[in-house]
């Protein structure tokens, strides 16, 4: 991939500084978005507020990177240029609400993130500034050239916006224009899918950290076996798919079409829709799987084998078969942090509940009775969403509940993991830490008749595995 120009030589190090009280005493955290494509993000820094509410942290990037800044009821973002300081203004405090706290699918409100230094070029400015012009003009005139259907008139918007915000070729801010206009050409070229994909994307090269890039990306090639496979180019990597689960193959093939040279391009248009392909109807989730494991350390470079792992990781990570997701939660004293790894050697019942629940108290206490009657065989932990852990464990003390149980911490990734939906869900895992039920039935369920038949069949398994290499006559 080319690198993007920057214009803030070497250091690679952002430095956020400022004074908000209203934050006084909080830990702050620093996140990106490392996969465009399963939405993943991950921790950059995290930092703390001092009591009379200033702030500074330093990490580092190696190029132009949107950053986010989860706050209460909103999530700030910001760019952040390579040798930059940033004296930041952070929004007015609103704190979650308490039905909020532990919901996986509470989605923040977006807000820009206030920036108070003033330097030339300075590059959020820019782009809203950009922002605002672009957007005017297309939802100025767009409407008229839908009815008219001139469409030359829709690059008229361009050259208007580029008049004003002219940007030197290769650099962030060029690119970054080049994929808020592929809406243009989408709309120009509506009847000329490949004028729209070789203008975008066939040579330019992958853009792995620009939010336009793949915004662009997604949309384009949001439904592509559909389209390329009805298309003449097409009809080759449509025999390929029919035929083989190698991803490899399936590269190559896509890669014999002009437009798709680019491996690391052919490589992510597969990956997009063998991800997007494992959630819908019309392939087969196993074919699916298949595929993406074979890309798995076979792609073009890092970025590309990351997103194959993080994509083979969310399609198989409750599957039966195949290990589910690890976590490390505090108990309910918060005096002491467990990982899923550490129940190794038995057989794991995992439950996700809540005290306030009244199918999960039910449930609670025919597990009671459970956690004495398989302690020998079988681990069960329960992983609380209640908001208090300290009124949890006076639940749990008061009822003499003998079992682990653990708090989510506010941690909505552990919900989102394991998909929990409803409460009480249930998952029982093996001993060597593998997803046996995917989901398991409740106590009360006929879960010992099903246990039962898993655990003698894992112990049959284990014998045949453990079996002598000498022979008997009670082998003839």
């Amino acid at each position: 991939m080319a690198a993007i120009k920057s214009v803030a030589g070497e250091n690679k190090e952002v430095t956020l500084w400022g004074n908000a009280p209203e934050y006084s005493t909080m830990r702050l955290t620093i996140e990106r978005q490392s996969n465009y494509i399963t939405r993943n993000f991950e921790d950059v820094e995290t930092f703390s507020v001092d009591p009379k509410g200033n702030f500074s942290v330093t990490f580092s990037v190696e190029e132009i990177a949107k950053i986010y800044m989860p706050l209460g009821q909103m999530r700030g973002y910001m760019y952040v240029e390579p040798g930059r300081t940033y004296l930041l203004t952070l929004p007015l405090y609103r704190p979650l609400r308490p039905e909020d706290k532990f919901n996986p699918f509470f989605e923040p409100e977006t807000v820009v993130l206030g920036i108070q230094n003033n330097f030339p070029g300075e590059i959020n400015k820019k782009t809203v500034a950009f922002e605002e012009k672009y957007n005017y003009l297309f939802s100025k005139d767009i409407k008229r050239i839908v009815l008219t259907g001139n469409k030359k008139d829709l690059f008229k918007i361009i050259d208007q916006t580029e008049a004003a915000f002219p940007a030197e070729k290769g650099t962030w801010f060029y690119y970054y224009k080049h994929f808020k206009y592929q809406n243009i050409y989408e709309y120009a070229y509506s009847d000329k899918p490949r004028e729209v994909i070789y203008n975008g994307f066939s040579s330019i090269p992958v853009q792995y950290n620009l939010d336009t890039y793949w915004a662009s990306f997604n949309k384009q090639f949001g439904n592509f076996f559909h389209y390329y496979f009805s298309t003449k180019e097409g009809q080759s990597f449509k025999e390929t798919w029919n035929t083989s689960e190698s991803f490899q193959l399936l590269t190559a093939t896509l890669r014999k079409d002009t437009l798709f040279k680019n491996r690391e391009l052919a490589e992510l248009i597969l990956l997009k829709n063998l991800y997007a392909g494992f959630y819908g109807t019309t392939y087969s989730k196993l074919k699916i799987t298949n595929i993406v494991k074979t890309a798995k350390n076979n792609c073009a470079n890092v970025q590309n084998n990351k997103i194959a792992s993080d994509i083979f990781d969310k399609i198989t990570k409750l599957n039966v078969g195949e290990s589910p997701p690890n976590f490390e939660l505090s108990d309910l004293s918060g005096t002491k942090t467990l990982l899923l790894e550490n129940y190794r050697g038995k057989f794991v019942y995992l439950n996700f509940a809540n005290t306030k629940n009244y199918a999960c108290k039910k449930d609670f206490q025919v597990l009671e009775q459970m956690a004495e009657m398989y302690k020998k065989d079988m681990y069960i932990v329960t992983v609380l969403t209640d908001e208090d852990p300290d009124e949890a464990m006076a639940y749990v003390k008061n009822n003499n509940l003998s079992w682990d149980f653990l708090h989510f911490g506010q941690n909505a990734k552990v919900l989102l993991d394991y998909n929990i939906k409803a409460l009480p869900t249930y998952y029982l895992i093996n001993p060597e830490g593998i997803m046996s039920l995917s989901p398991a039935p409740a106590p009360e369920e006929n879960f010992a008749l099903v246990f039962a038949e898993v655990y003698n069949n894992y112990r049959r398994k284990q014998l045949r595995k453990n079996r002598p290499n000498t022979r008997t006559i009670y082998d003839l």
